[in-house]
Order: structure tokens, then sequence, then C-alpha cells
């Protein structure tokens, strides 16, 4: 009886110290609640991804019966998406604003077919707000964070539903030392018998994130990523963030069939961890690695399945010879291997049902401790925007791409009577510019800023005028408490302090004759911009193991202001072959059986087989586009009936008489199928069979054909096959590109006349002959970079039997283009400098890029070249073959040669030798550019060392919901829908956009509620960085 009491004196105690133990305050970051439901379906947990000062940014439930699945995003400061359980139910989405955070779980669970299952979940926000799905049960509990804590992720087990779940709470800040209390857990009903109520470790975590990382090298030590294949759809997931040196993995599966289905990747050490990625589908296909046993090396295949590119089959191969395949292989195809001592430890790329595209992480195999990063040369935190005072009418305006860190205000004018007519900042330093916005009526009332003094404070009073709401009245107050106002006090009234150390610097908001909208942008005191003329040192190589190193110093290399204006009204997408393995070079993509040059930054709107510029509307564009082809048409036809006859026949009559038909044809085709697409469909292949079935073609064509040939009609329409084979010619060629060989008047003759030099190379070629010609270091250096383009293109073409279609490829994504011409052309920006404008300097380091360009094609083409002479002194981009039109427009004076100027149009050629960009604005270095009121106003940094990822933040002052629509190099990317008012966090990776442009329209409900787009659009590049990389935007939705 003793013992027996000893005994239960001892469990009591054991007991009492288990709750000490538990209840006693902790310094873990990371916490985890309790679990409830039952003891089945697989194991799960996030554990290993979440930190402590990650951003929370939407919580999804799929619900119905009873819990099927949840999502949770986290946007900072790596994106991820946590998603478990099945996809049956329905979606319920809570989107949590800044500074919300997720504090309280409660759970109600039951028994399904013999299961314990979890029937319902309700969320509670730290603003009260709340999400819930599923029914409600007699069995539940609630877990509430403990103070300073969020919800960042979940651990349990799952299966079609959610089996078992529990709460991971993180700190909301990155804690010092100090103590926290655990989760308080609360109960309303009994815990069933199968109902584990023990914390579930981190064993086996299954991990899935949305966001990519695609760079050589990583700003996380130890870690590199290689190149990505497949194709842009499905849902974008990474393993990055939970990658790391040192990492011991145990075995990888295959999935796959006539496809690749999925892949996994299993982790034993240090901490067990589970990858998997893709659908449930196909057969399994496991390599266990023996110890010492890494993966080194993965090869994917890739192509088209119902319209989407997928990964078709993939090997991995271990360091011992080992390897692991799935899938059918495929023509097109790619192979990376890990970086010398590195292994597979992740992968990152786009999943459904399938593998849309992968690439794969590769990990030091011994441990690499982490090293502090240098601090970026812009930060997003030096620029802060105040609350917006008035209404959504005028034209919206921002000072933010005009101001500069670190500028001096001299003085602010008001110009009001009852209202505020405009508002004026004048700044001092480091360039004299006033910033004006509003009209021209009222008085102005000016106050000066002594030495050291600073605007840091707006208050504004606001009403309605004629039905439209505008800024009444206006106070500015400074440091030293002195301040300005003018106009009419209302009772609609709101105020903005700056930021302990910051201070205005510009202004935002909307403007007409009067100021209808105004917010503050507040800068940090102290805050160093970055400038184009920095010094980035001197003596540096290209970065790319090349081994060419310059010599003059080295200035920013930014993508300029000019790159992207457009010289015509729209331009024709060149293509190309592919090469051997089916693979484009660098700035073109897919297209059926050929390759199509991405839509570059003067031209971003894709519009079938042409590309317009910013803002321009396909959908209007498709009558121009009728008119532009059948002129190309009449080039074509120029192009290869009058070569012909001015070498065989020299007769002036002749060509005039070809002429007359050739142009009567030509506008009677071109009235036809106007008709055509006033009252019926107007797709190319359309177009082609109604044009097939027009007298024009099958009877005026042929005799215009033959009587530019010189020979006569034959009687019943039996032409020879030579007239038929030109008409077919031409009628094809109504919607494809010219070759950009004879995309130029000069480009062409210099070509037939097998390269001799053009007689009229102008002024802006001969800026480039001048750098080749002088003494300087820019021209020194150009001249070596052109003898290492010629030997390097010469070299391969020599030293392989290739095809040039495969040199094109090779040379495209060689060190040459990627990184020593980009380089050597931009440090003659500095000498450029001393006698041009910033703009015209900007067009000639182009014009010089694009001329390496043309002395590229031409030797990968011929194994010659004119040296560049080739170039169009007047449009950078090429136009369409000329030479036929020339010669036509000397015995036209009735319009031929206007036609030509109005409707041929340039080709759009590659954006080419970019390279990588230093740190600065989006607008200095990456050329971001708005159009209209949609996006005035979108800010943000880019700096060339970070961790790989696209942040845009969608900040809407609009009135009604919007869908943006993401285009990367001219194709539909992906869409963002941001609620009125909202502010929705998107996040994608570099590699996914690199050197491409990145293009933002945006829909809205229109007439009727119909869907509407414009108001304007957004234009940038994205390029690619060895560091990794990173962008942050802030993509600003306004009422248009």
């Amino acid at each position: 009886m003793v013992l027996r009491i000893a005994r239960s004196a001892l469990l009591e105690i054991a007991l009492a110290l288990f709750i000490l133990v538990s209840s006693v305050s902790s310094d873990d970051p990371v916490q985890l609640g309790q679990t409830y439901g039952g003891p089945h379906g697989t194991e799960f947990s996030d554990q290993a991804s979440v930190a402590a000062g990650q951003t929370v940014s939407s919580l999804t439930l799929r619900s119905g019966d009873r819990v099927d699945g949840l999502t949770l995003v986290i946007s900072a400061p790596a994106p991820l998406t946590f998603t478990h359980g099945g996809s049956g139910g329905s979606d319920q989405t809570l989107v949590l604003g800044p500074k919300e955070y997720i504090t309280s779980m409660e759970a109600h669970w039951g028994e399904k077919n013999g299961h314990t299952r979890i029937f319902y979940l309700k969320f509670t926000t730290s603003a009260g707000n709340t999400l819930a799905g599923g029914s409600t049960t007699d069995s539940s509990a609630t877990s509430t964070a403990p103070a300073g804590y969020q919800l960042s992720g979940f651990y349990g087990r799952d299966g079609d539903e959610i089996d078992l779940l529990g709460a991971i709470w993180a700190s909301i800040d990155v804690p010092g030392p100090g103590t926290v209390a655990p989760a308080d857990v609360s109960g309303s009903g009994s815990v069933s018998a199968d109902v584990e109520q023990t914390e579930v470790g981190a064993a086996d975590a299954s991990v899935s994130g949305s966001g990519e990382q695609h760079v050589k090298v990583s700003a996380i030590a130890g870690v590199e990523l290689s190149d990505v294949f497949g194709g842009p759809h499905g849902s974008e997931f990474t393993d990055q963030p939970s990658a790391s040196s040192g990492q011991t993995v145990g075995s990888i599966t295959v999935r796959g069939a006539n496809r690749v289905d999925g892949v996994s990747l299993t982790i034993t050490a240090p901490k067990p961890l589970s990858f998997k990625h893709g659908g449930n589908g196909g057969t399994d296909n496991t390599l266990a690695l023996a110890a010492g046993e890494y993966v080194t090396s993965m090869e994917a295949h890739w192509g088209q399945h119902d319209g989407h590119t997928r990964v078709f089959y993939l090997k991995f191969t271990t360091n011992k010879g080992n390897s692991v395949a799935g899938g059918s292989p495929t023509d097109e195809k790619g192979v990376v291997t890990a970086p010398d001592g590195y292994q597979l430890s992740g992968f990152f790329g786009r999943d459904g049902d399938e593998i849309d595209r992968l690439g794969a992480i590769w990990t030091s195999i011994k441990a690499i401790a982490a090293t502090a990063t240098e601090a970026p040369e812009v930060a997003d935190e030096d620029i802060q925007l105040s609350t917006l005072f008035g209404g959504p009418h005028g034209t919206a305006f921002s000072d933010i791409n005009t101001l500069v860190l670190q500028q001096t205000i001299g003085g602010v004018t008001i110009r009001c009577d009852k209202r505020i007519d405009a508002v004026t900042l004048h700044v001092t330093e480091p360039a004299e510019v006033y910033m004006v916005h509003g009209g021209r009526g009222g008085t102005d009332k000016t106050l000066t800023l002594s030495p050291g003094e600073y605007i840091n404070s707006i208050e504004a009073h606001w009403d309605k005028k004629h039905d439209h709401t505008r800024v009444f009245y206006l106070n500015l107050g400074t440091n030293m408490g002195n301040s300005i106002s003018g106009g009419s006090q209302t009772d609609n009234k709101g105020s903005a302090t700056a930021p302990a150390g910051y201070q205005l610097s510009g202004f935002y908001g909307r403007a007409g004759d009067e100021i209808d909208q105004l917010g503050a942008i507040w800068t940090r005191i102290g805050a160093r911009g970055v400038l184009l003329t920095d010094d980035m040192g001197t003596d540096v190589g290209s970065g790319s193991g090349s081994g060419f190193v310059t010599y003059s110093t080295s200035i920013r290399n930014w993508v300029g202001p000019t790159i992207g204006d457009p010289t015509d009204k729209a331009c024709y997408r060149k293509t190309e072959d592919f090469d051997s393995h089916n693979i484009c070079p660098l700035g073109y993509g897919k297209d059926d059986s050929d390759c199509i040059t991405q839509c570059p930054m003067a031209y971003p709107v894709p519009c079938g087989d042409e590309c317009l510029p910013q803002s321009g509307d396909c959908a209007l564009d498709t009558l121009k586009k009728i008119f532009s082809v059948i002129a190309v048409a009449l080039n074509v036809a120029t192009d290869g009936v009058f070569g012909e006859i001015l070498t065989t026949f020299k007769e002036v009559a002749l060509v005039i008489n070809c002429a007359t038909n050739m142009i009567k044809v030509i506008k009677a085709l071109l009235r036809y199928l106007t008709i055509i697409q006033q009252t019926g469909p107007t797709t190319d292949q359309a177009l082609l069979d109604a044009a097939y079935q027009s007298d024009a073609v099958v009877v005026d064509l042929p005799v215009a054909v033959c009587t530019c040939l010189g020979i006569p009609v034959p009687a019943g329409a039996k032409y020879a096959s030579v007239v038929i084979t030109i008409v077919e010619n031409i009628v094809k060629e109504v919607i494809t590109n010219g070759d950009e060989i004879t995309s130029d008047t000069q480009a062409f003759m210099n070509f037939l006349k097998n390269n001799v030099t053009a007689d009229t190379a102008q002024s802006k070629v001969e800026d480039l002959q001048d750098l080749l010609d002088s003494n300087s270091t820019c021209g020194w250096e150009l001249k070596r970079l052109t003898d290492r383009v010629v030997s390097t293109v010469s070299d391969l073409r020599n030293a392989t039997n290739a095809a040039v279609d495969d040199i094109r490829v090779t040379v495209s994504k060689s060190s040459l283009v990627l990184y020593d011409i980009p380089k050597v052309t931009n440090n003659c920006m500095g000498e450029l400098l001393h006698n041009k404008t910033q703009e015209a300097a900007f067009e000639t380091r182009d014009l010089i890029r694009k001329t390496f360009g043309v002395i590229i094609d031409q030797l990968v083409e011929t194994g010659r070249t004119d040296m560049g002479k080739s170039v169009s002194s007047d449009d950078y981009m090429l136009n369409i073959a000329d030479m036929g039109l020339s010669v036509l427009s000397t015995f036209d004076p009735t319009g031929l040669a206007y036609m030509a100027a109005q409707f041929i149009q340039p080709t759009c050629g590659p954006t080419s030798f970019i390279g990588e960009i230093d740190d600065g604005t989006l607008y200095e270095a990456l050329g971001l550019k708005t159009v209209g009121d949609a996006f005035e106003g979108s800010y943000g940094t880019w700096t060339k060392s970070g961790d790989g990822v696209v942040n845009l933040i969608f900040e809407s002052t609009d009135t009604k919901d919007v869908t943006v629509v993401v285009h990367s190099g001219g194709d539909q990317y992906a869409k963002v829908d941001v609620g009125a008012g909202d502010t929705v966090s998107w996040n994608c990776t570099i590699p996914e956009l690199e050197d491409r442009t990145m293009y933002m329209d945006r829909w809205r409900p229109g007439l009727f509620g119909l869907p509407g787009t414009g108001g304007g659009s957004l234009l940038m590049w994205v390029p690619r960085s060895t560091e990794g990389g990173h962008i942050k935007m802030h993509v600003r939705i306004n009422p248009s």
C-alpha cells in the first residue's frame, strides 16, 4: 500500500514537472501549438521553413462538409506557399492587411468512415477578421498565439482531407534575448481516443513554395541554382528557403509515364525534409543514395501537350554513375551539372498535375557558414508615401521618379483662391528643378526654406465642386515651426507627418486645372542616391570567365531612357530556325516550327506576328496590320521579281509597266481584305483563305508577275511553275517577316553586292567610326572587342561542322554576348557623356551594341562582315526589305513612297547586349516607364545581389476591382486580382522573367459591367544577375 502511494506520488510529481516545463517561458522564435484530429493520413510539417519575421499575406481554406485543405502564403523575406490536404471543397481566402497577423485557430473534429478528421477550422486575426470553413462538431479546441507571435505554418497529417492539424507560431519580429510564454490552448469538448495531443516534431517536413530563384550564384552561402527547363505554365514553387549546405540526400523519386508527373527528394540530415512537386500520377522510380553518393546532374526533355510546354522526361545521375529516370524523351532537351563540390538538394519551377518547368538547386556538400553581406546601394525604405487626400478625378501624377535622394528643397509655392489650384516644389541641389502640378489659376504663396530646414508635415482639406472631390485647403509645416497655407478650410480633412528622419521631397496625386488629390513623398534624410557616373572600378574582368579584361574606368550599366522609344507604329517579329537540339537563340521564344523574337523594349505589346508600342491595342490595330502586311507582300514581290528584272532586263519601260500592274493588284487586294476584315473573321488563316478566293490573287497577281518577268500571259491561265511559285510566295509572305539581312535598303544592297561597302553610311554610324578611329580608351577597347568578336565567331565556324543555327544559338549564349559586349560598350558612356547629352550618349551606346549584333549576324551567316556599316541610320532595328520599293517610288509620284513610309514597319530584333545591370531605382536602372494613369507613380529598386526574387506590391487606390495582366517578352505570364483599395503582394523569380521585358496592363469592369482594358500600362526590363538580383516594385493602381 505504501509502495502504491509512493508510486502515485512520484507520478504526480512527474506530471507536475511536465506541466511546469511545458508552461515555462521559451526563447524559441518558432513554437508548435497543440494538434487536433486523428492519426491517419501522411505526416507533414512546415517547421523547417518557418522563421521569425516572416510576412503572411493570405490564408485559403478549402472545405465542404469537412476541411479538405488549406494554403498559407508567405510573401517575405522569401516567398513560400504551404499547401496541405486535397483539392476538393470550395476556396475561401483571407488576404491580410499590413501588420495584420493570424493569432488564433479554432478546430473541430469528428469521425468519418472510421477515421478522425478535421471537420471545421476558424482563424482570427489581430484586426478581428476571420476565416472559417467546414461543419462544426461537439469536439473542439482553440489555440492562441503567444504574445508577439503569429501563425506562420502548420504540421499534422493529411490525405484528400486534413486528418490532424497543429499551428506553428513564429515571432512577428526577429527576437532578441528574452522569454515568451507558450501557446494557450482552451478546449470545449473531450478529445477522442485517437487524437494526438503531443507535439509533432519536424520529421519528414513536406514543403512546397511559391517563388523561384535562378542565378548562377545565390546570395546564400553554399547555394547555386541551375538553368531552368520547360514552359511558363502551372504554379511556381521553390525549395530554396529550405536548401542549405551540408545536407544529406537520402533518395530521389521521379514519377512518370508519357510525361513527368512529379518529382520528390528526401533529405535525411541535419533535419529530415521531403520536397514533393507535381501530381500523383505516373509510376514511381526511386533511387536510394548510398553513403557518400550525391546527385550531380539533371537531364530534362520537354515538349508540347494540350498547348502547354511540359517536362516530358527527367534523368538524374550521381557521382557514382547510378541514375534514375522517368517519362518519355523528346528532341528538346538540356543537361545541367552541379559545380565541383556541390550536389542536388532541391528544385524550383512550376507544376500542377505534372511538372511544367524545372530547375535544380545545388548546395555545397560540405557545410558552409553564412557570411555577412554588404548592404545594397539602394533601399526601398528610403522612400515613404503619405496617405492621399482628395478625390479620384483629374490626371494622375507623381514626382517619385524625378526626385533625387539627398536633394535640397529651396522652397514651396501654393497657388490658390477658394481651392488649391496648384502646388510647386523648388529643388535647388543637385540641379535646379521645379516640380509643378495643377492649373494656372489662383494667387501664389511661397515659403522659402532656410539652410537645414525641411518640410515634415502636410494638412489637407477637401470637398465637392461640380460633383468632383477636390483639395480645398493645404498647409505645409517645417521642422523649424514655419508653415505655409492656402485655400478654404472644410470639415473633411486629414494630415500626415513625416516619419522620424524623413523630409518632403515630392508630391503625388491627381490634378487638372486644380489639385484633385494630393499626398506627400517622404525621403530619408541622409539617404544617398546612386549616379550613372559612379566609378565602378577599373581592370575588371567580365565576370564570365571569358578572360576579357577591360582597362577603362567603368560606370554603372543601366538600361537607359532611349531603348524603349519606338520608331514606328509596330514591328514585325523576326524569326530564326531552331538549332539541332530544338533550342532558340537568346531573346527568342518558340513559335510552332521556329523561333520568334520576344517583343523588345520599344514594342512590348504582342499582336500576332507583330509587336506594338507601349499601351498599343492589338484589337484596334487589326485594320492597320492588314494594310501593313499587304505592303510587306508588295515588298516581297518586288524583292523577288525586281531583283531578277534589274539583273536580266534593263528596259525602263518594262519596269514601269511591271510597277503599274503590281501597284494595281496590291491596291485591289488591299481593298478586298479591308472589306473582309470589317465583315468577317480576322485571323491570319482566314485572311489567307479569303485572299485565295479573290480575283486579285487568282487572276490579277499572276498577270502582274508575268508582266514583271517579261513573259507573255499564257492562254487559258496555264501559268508556268515559276509564276505559280512567285504568286504563292507573295500571298504566304503577307503574314511573315522578311529576313533581317534584307530588312533595310542598305543592308539588302550590301548583301546583294557580296558585302561591298555601303555608299550611304550616315552620321550616326559615323559616331561608331569616330570612336573606332580615335585614340581614346573607348575606341581602343572597341577595336579589341571587334577583333575578339570576329575571331570568336570565326573559330566556332572553323572548328566545327555545326550548322548555322547551332552556331547562332551558341554565340547568343556565350560570355561574349552576355558580358563582354555589354561591359565594353557601356564603358564608352563615360567618354560619350563629356560631349553629348545623357540621352544622346545612351542612343550612341545602344547603336554600338546593335552594330555588334549586325556584325555577329553577318559572321554567323557568311563568315564575313562589313564591320557594321549596314546598320540602318534611320532605324536601329532595321526595316523590311525595301530595294524594290525604292525603284517603284521613282515611277510612282502618286503615293507609293508615302504608302511605304506609313505601312512598312521595322523588324523586331531581340533586345541585345544589355548585360547585367548595376544597382539603381527601377526608373533609372531598368527603364521603368508608365503610360496613362493606371500605374502612374509606381516605383522601386533593383539590386544586383539578392535572392533572385521579383516582388511586386500592388497598391490600389482605385474604386473598382481590377485584374493586372503581367506579360513577359510579349507573352502573357500571369494575372493578379487586386481589389479596390487593397494591397496585394505577388512574387516571381528572376530566371522566369530575365532578359525580357515585363509589361503590365489591367482589366476592370467597363460599360454595362463588361470587362474593359485601357487606362495605361507599365514597362521595364528584367535583367539577369550572376549574384541573384532582387526587384522590389510598388505598383500603383490608380483610378483611370
